[in-house]
C-alpha cells in the first residue's frame, strides 16, 4: 500500500511541475501555426484601417499557416493565394502556386500576436511599407 502511494505522490508532483512550466513562445523558424486575422494595418505609416476596409489590392485580410508549409492568404479583394511558406530568423516568405511572392519582415510573434512589415518597390511610387497587426482567430472554419 505504501508503494502504491509513493506512485501516486510521485505521479501528482510531476504533473504539478509540467502544469506549472510556462509554454514557450513561437519563433519565427517555429512559426506559430493557424488561422491569422488582420486587425489594423499601416501604409506608410499613417493608419489605413482594419482588414476589410479599404479597397486598396496592397493588403490581405487572413492567412492559414499550415503544419506542412502551406499556406491560404485572402486579400482584401476576395482572392485567395495558395501555396508554400518558409520562415527565418527575421522574414517570412510566402510563395504562392502562381509564382507570387509575400516577404514579410516579422516585427513581432506571440501564439496570439503577429506584427509584420511588408515593403513594396514600385518604380513610380517609390518603396510603400505596409505593416500588419493580427490576432490568431479561434474559429475552425476557413
Amino acid at each position: 500500500m505504501r508503494k502504491i502511494l509513493s506512485y501516486i505522490m510521485i505521479t501528482g508532483m510531476a504533473l504539478y511541475a509540467i502544469s506549472c512550466a510556462e509554454p514557450v513562445e513561437p519563433t519565427s523558424t517555429n512559426m506559430s501555426y493557424g488561422d491569422w486575422v488582420v486587425t489594423e494595418y499601416y501604409v506608410n505609416g499613417q493608419a489605413a484601417g482594419s482588414g476589410g476596409s479599404t479597397s486598396s489590392t496592397l493588403v490581405f485580410d487572413r492567412f492559414t499557416l499550415e503544419r506542412d508549409d502551406s499556406f491560404v492568404l485572402t486579400d482584401d479583394n476576395g482572392f485567395v493565394y495558395v501555396g508554400n511558406w518558409v520562415a527565418t530568423d527575421t522574414n517570412l516568405t510566402l510563395t504562392a502556386e502562381d509564382s507570387t511572392v509575400f516577404d514579410f519582415a516579422i516585427v513581432f510573434q506571440s501564439y496570439e500576436k503577429l506584427h509584420l512589415l511588408q515593403t513594396i518597390s514600385n518604380p513610380t511610387a517609390g518603396d510603400i511599407q505596409i505593416r500588419y497587426l493580427m490576432n490568431q482567430n479561434d474559429a475552425d472554419e476557413y
